[in-house]
C-alpha cells in the first residue's frame, strides 16, 4: 500500500497529497478541540501546548497545498510527536492517554512519508517511551495518575475519533488498491489470452494464421498417411482486392476480407482448416480426402460462394478469386512444399483469365525452373552483351519512301540459339529485367540512329517500345534525356510505343512523365492498336501522334470481311483526331492495295523487309533510296 501511495503516477500523487490534506485537517480539529477542553477545565499548560501543535501543523497544511508532500508529511510527523512527546513529560507520563496515538502515528508515517523517516519516529518513540518509564520507575519523575472524568473521556474520544477516521481513510485506499489490483490482474489475464491467440490468429478474420495453418497441416498430413488417405491444400487470392482497397477504401476492404473468411468457412468440414496467409490470400486444409476430385469439387464450390454479390457502402459488387490446389501423394510432401505448389497453380489460374482454379502438376514446376534459369541466363547475356537490336523498316505507303525503323531486341544464346521474343520478354518483365534491358535498348537505339544521320540517310525516325514496368519502376524520363544527350542524336527523331494497358492506368504521374517528354520534342504510338480496350478516352488525354494497327487483323485483311471492317473504323477514328496510322505485318501486295485503298498512310512487314541488323538495315536504305517504289 505504501509503495501504491508514494508511486510517481500523477494520480497516486494527489491521492496522498489529498489524503495528507485530511489528516492533517481531523488533526488540527482534534487539536483544538482538546486544546478547549483543557482550557474549560483549566488546564493551560496542556492548551497551550495543543495550540501549538496545531499551530505547526497548520503550517505543515500548507506545505501539502503548495506541492511539498514530503516536507509537509515530516513537518506534521515530526511536530505531531514533539507535542505528544512534550505532554507525557509534563503530564501524566506514561499514564497520559496520547499513548494511544503513537501507533496511528506510525501507520500514517509508514504509508505517507519516506522509510527514512518511519524509522526516525520509531525509534524517537521508543526513546521517549523508554526514558519515561526509566525516569518514573527510578523516581526521578513522579507519575501522576490519570483519574476517570470528563477530561480523561474527551481526551480518549478524540485520540480514538481520530485514529480512526485516520484508518478508515487508509483503509478506503487499501480496498482501492486491492480492487486495482485484481483488475490490472484480470486486464493481464485477458492480455495474456489475447497474446496467445494473435499469435496463432489472424487479427482482422480471427482465422488461424500461417504459423498455426503448418501445424494443422503437418498434423493432417500424419493423420492421412495413417489413414491411407489424402491431403489437400487449396491456395486462395481474391481477384482485383487492391483495386476495391484504393478505390472504397480500407475499412471497406476489411469489411471484404471478413465476409469472405465468413464465406469460406461455410464451404468445408468442421475438421478442414480456412487459414488467413496475408493479405488477401487465404488457405484451405482439407483433412483425409479420399481422392483429389474432392479438392476440385471444394474449389469449385469456394469459386461459386465468394463470387456471389455482396454490399460494400453504396455499392453492389462481385469479388472473384483464383485458387490453385495440391494435393498430398507420397511421404516427402509437408506444408512448405504443398504451399509452393499450391501457389504455382494458383498463379496458373490467374494467368488463365482468373475466377478459375487449376491443380499443380510436375508441368508447373518445370516450366517455373525454365523460368528461372532463362532469367538467370538473360543476366549473364547482359553482362556479355549477348543482346542485339534488329530494325525493321517503316514506309510511307504514297510515296514509297523510308520514314523509320522500329527497333527490335533479339537475342542469340551461345547454347540455345536465338531466342524468340515472345520467350525472353515476358520473363524480363516478371523479372524485372527489363529495366536494365530497357535502358541499354534505349541508349544503343539512339546511338544508331544518330550513326544514320551522320552518314547520311537522313531523318529517319526510330520507334522503340517502352514497358509498363519500365515506367513504374525505372525513370523513363531521366533516361530519355540521358541518351539524347550522350548520343546528340535530335528528340524529334525518337518515337517511343506505349501500350494501351499503361495508357489506361491514367495517373498524373504517368501524364506529367509524358507531357515533360513532348516537350523535348519526342513523339508517342500506341503499339498493337484494336487489340486492347475499348475505352479511348486517352487518345485525348496523352495526345499521341501515332497509331500502329495489330497484324492480327493486317494478315486477313483481304479475306476477312471483319478484320476489314476493324481497320476501316480504327483509319476513320485517326482520320477523325488527326492522328497517323501504321500498319503492322504486311506481306504481300493485295494487303498493301488494300490499304491503300482505305486511306492508311503507313506501313511496315515482311513485303518489304523482316527486322535486319543495324549494317543491313543501313545497305537497305541506301538502295532503296537510289531506286524507290511504294511497294518495293
Amino acid at each position: 500500500m505504501r509503495k501504491y501511495l508514494l508511486s510517481s503516477d500523477p494520480n497516486t500523487e494527489g491521492i496522498r497529497r489529498r489524503r495528507l490534506g485530511q489528516f492533517i485537517t481531523i488533526t488540527i480539529v482534534a487539536l483544538l478541540i482538546s486544546s478547549a477542553h483543557n482550557v474549560f477545565f483549566g488546564n493551560w499548560r496542556d492548551a497551550i501546548l495543543l495550540v501549538s501543535g496545531a499551530v505547526l501543523t497548520l503550517g505543515a497544511y500548507g506545505m501539502a497545498k503548495r506541492g511539498y508532500t514530503q516536507a509537509a508529511s515530516a513537518t506534521f510527523t515530526l511536530s505531531l510527536l514533539a507535542v505528544l512527546a512534550a505532554i507525557h513529560w509534563l503530564s501524566t507520563g506514561t499514564h497520559d492517554p496520547t499513548l494511544l496515538a503513537y501507533p496511528a502515528l506510525m501507520v500514517f508515517t509508514g504509508l505517507l512519508c519516506a522509510p527514512w523517516l518511519f524509522w526516525l519516529e520509531f525509534a524517537l518513540i521508543m526513546l521517549n517511551i523508554t526514558l519515561l518509564v526509566i525516569a518514573e520507575a527510578q523516581g526521578w519523575r513522579v507519575a501522576k495518575e490519570a483519574l476517570p472524568g470528563w477530561p480523561f473521556w474527551i481526551d480518549v474520544t478524540l485520540i480514538m475519533v481520530t485514529v480512526s477516521m485516520s484508518i478508515a481513510l487508509i483503509m478506503r485506499d487499501f480496498r482501492h488498491a486491492l480492487a486495482s489490483l485484481r483488475s490490472e490482474n484480470q486486464r493481464v489475464r485477458r492480455s495474456q489470452k489475447e497474446v496467445e491467440f494473435l499469435a496463432s490468429h489472424d487479427a482482422l478474420t480471427k482465422l488461424p494464421n500461417r504459423l498455426l495453418a503448418r501445424d494443422r497441416c503437418e498434423h493432417a498430413l500424419a493423420l492421412a498417411r495413417r489413414a491411407h488417405k489424402q491431403t489437400a491444400l487449396l491456395y486462395i487470392d481474391l481477384d482485383n482486392f487492391k483495386t476495391i482497397n484504393d478505390s472504397l477504401g480500407h475499412a471497406a476492404g476489411d469489411q471484404l476480407l471478413l465476409t469472405m473468411s465468413e464465406r469460406l468457412q461455410t464451404c468445408v468440414r468442421e475438421s478442414d482448416t480456412v487459414a488467413r496467409q496475408g493479405g488477401d490470400e487465404f488457405l484451405i486444409i482439407l483433412e483425409c480426402i479420399p481422392a483429389p476430385e474432392i479438392a476440385a469439387d471444394i474449389a469449385k464450390q469456394v469459386i461459386q460462394r465468394l463470387a456471389e454479390p455482396l454490399a460494400l457502402g453504396p455499392l453492389n459488387i462481385t469479388a472473384t478469386c483464383s485458387i490453385g490446389v495440391a494435393v498430398a501423394h507420397d511421404q516427402q510432401d509437408d506444408f512448405d512444399s504443398l504451399l509452393q505448389k499450391a501457389d504455382m497453380a494458383m498463379y496458373r489460374a490467374k494467368g488463365a483469365g482468373r475466377n478459375a482454379f487449376r491443380i499443380y502438376d510436375d508441368s508447373m514446376n518445370t516450366k517455373a525452373t525454365e523460368q528461372l534459369e532463362l532469367a538467370s541466363k538473360m543476366r549473364v547475356a547482359l553482362i556479355k552483351s549477348e543482346f542485339t537490336l534488329h530494325y525493321q523498316p517503316q514506309f510511307d505507303l504514297r510515296s514509297g519512301q523510308i520514314i523509320g525503323a522500329e527497333a527490335l531486341v533479339r537475342w542469340r544464346h551461345p547454347e540455345l540459339g536465338l531466342v524468340p521474343p515472345g520467350k525472353f520478354i515476358p520473363v524480363a518483365e516478371n523479372s524485372g529485367l527489363i529495366v536494365e534491358m530497357g535502358e541499354w535498348i534505349v541508349l544503343e537505339a539512339c546511338r544508331q540512329a544518330k550513326c544514320w544521320l551522320d552518314e547520311g540517310l537522313g531523318e529517319l525516325v526510330v520507334g522503340i517500345n517502352i514497358s509498363p514496368i519500365q515506367f513504374r519502376r525505372g525513370d523513363v524520363e531521366q533516361l530519355i534525356n540521358h541518351a539524347l544527350a550522350q548520343t546528340g542524336l535530335p528528340a524529334h527523331l525518337l518515337e517511343l510505343e506505349l501500350t494501351e494497358s499503361l495508357l489506361l492506368e491514367d495517373s498524373a504521374h504517368l501524364k506529367t512523365i509524358l507531357q515533360n517528354l513532348r516537350s523535348l520534342g519526342i513523339s508517342f504510338s500506341i503499339d498493337d492498336f484494336g487489340t486492347g480496350y475499348s475505352n479511348l478516352s486517352y487518345l485525348k488525354h496523352f495526345e499521341v501522334e501515332r497509331l500502329k494497327i495489330d497484324q492480327s487483323f493486317i494478315r486477313r485483311l483481304s479475306d476477312d470481311a471483319h478484320d476489314e471492317a476493324i481497320v476501316r473504323a480504327i483509319i476513320q477514328v485517326a482520320d477523325s483526331l488527326n492522328l497517323h496510322l501504321i500498319a503492322e505485318g504486311i506481306e504481300d501486295t493485295r494487303t498493301l492495295t488494300k490499304l491503300q485503298e482505305l486511306g492508311c498512310e503507313q506501313g511496315q512487314g515482311f513485303l518489304w523487309s523482316p527486322a535486319i541488323t543495324a549494317s543491313e538495315f543501313k545497305r537497305y536504305v541506301q538502295q532503296h533510296q537510289a531506286s524507290p517504289s511504294p511497294a518495293a
